[in-house]
């Protein structure tokens, strides 16, 4: 990590640094040897920024908020990785109602972290709490549904990066196909599953199996989320949420808000929603505002832009 102590910000908004630091510290450790195997690859100040803006780009950005079709550049490399990724595809899935039901019957007709019943599950004349509830994907759905080669071929960079940075996936054999399966789901509550898909809070695995900690990065949240949640199987022909998946959806989460991409992220849709417009005075994070709004993984040339 000397090299990354020794770099040189290009500009107040580079956080090339803090990303750097961020996947080193967290990243389990298989994950971070394939991160420290690359980073002494790395020369120039100029490599050291493409490759914080991929890892953030091509990898944490795009699972907060998978949108649009991508414009896409993987670094020198990666071009067999993402051929093998290719090669074992069937095809784009679709969301199947049927993993719905099955999380239904699993969790009890409840939101996990709440306990609240869902809302049509219950006879209208029942006086319980309940809520209109959502299949929650882990691992995002979007990255087994495109509609252009162009799309497909973004996401096989981004598969491409969670095998090599979250080698338990493939321990676990979870690939692509696998995404419709319920130990990738939950039911949650509506709201609770776009703040669970946007990072605003994750399950951090306790030493009680299926016992988590509600890690909550949004402190106006707190009324909302226990401290601690327990997954329980009322049909054990359907497997619990995954703690390897839950634990990946946890550090990535972490990633990104210990490096402070949280706030940078949050400023570039704040500007493209608001003013659709560049800032005047160049305060606009191009960079973030492209991979938060249209899966935009800036390439290995990213730093040119």
């Amino acid at each position: 990590m000397e090299k990354v102590d020794s770099y040189q910000p290009v500009g107040p908004n580079d956080k090339t640094v803090s990303i750097l630091q961020a996947f080193h510290t967290h990243l389990p450790a298989d994950g971070r040897d394939n991160f420290l195997k690359h980073l002494q690859s790395l020369q120039t100040n100029q490599q050291l920024y493409d490759h914080a803006q991929l890892l953030m780009n091509g990898l944490v950005a795009p699972l907060r908020s998978l949108r649009s079709t991508p414009s896409i550049s993987p670094r020198l490399g990666m071009e067999d990785s993402i051929e093998n990724i290719a090669s074992e595809s069937t095809g784009p899935m679709v969301r199947e109602s049927r993993l719905k039901s099955e999380c239904l019957t699993r969790d009890g007709s409840r939101c996990v972290v709440t306990g609240y019943f869902d809302e049509d599950s219950l006879d209208p004349s029942s006086t319980r709490t309940t809520v209109y509830t959502e299949c929650v994907h882990i691992i995002p759905f979007a990255l087994a549904s495109w509609r252009m080669d162009s799309e497909e071929y973004a996401k096989n960079i981004i598969w491409t990066n969670l095998l090599r940075y979250f080698p338990i996936l493939e321990l676990i054999n979870f690939k692509r196909e696998d995404i419709n399966n319920a130990k990738n789901a939950m039911t949650m509550s509506g709201n609770l599953h776009r703040h669970f898909g946007r990072f605003d809070f994750s399950f951090e695995a306790t030493a009680q199996p299926n016992r988590y900690r509600i890690q909550n990065y949004r402190p106006r949240m707190a009324t909302e989320l226990p401290q601690t949640v327990t997954f329980s199987s009322y049909d054990q022909r359907y497997e619990l949420p995954s703690p390897d998946l839950l634990k990946v959806h946890a550090i990535i989460a972490r990633i990104f808000h210990v490096c402070g991409a949280a706030e940078q992220i949050e400023k570039a849709l704040c500007d493209l929603g608001a003013h659709r417009l560049l800032a005047r005075d160049g305060s606009t994070d191009i960079s973030s505002m492209l991979a938060a709004t249209t899966l935009g993984v800036l390439g290995s040339r990213a730093g040119n832009i």
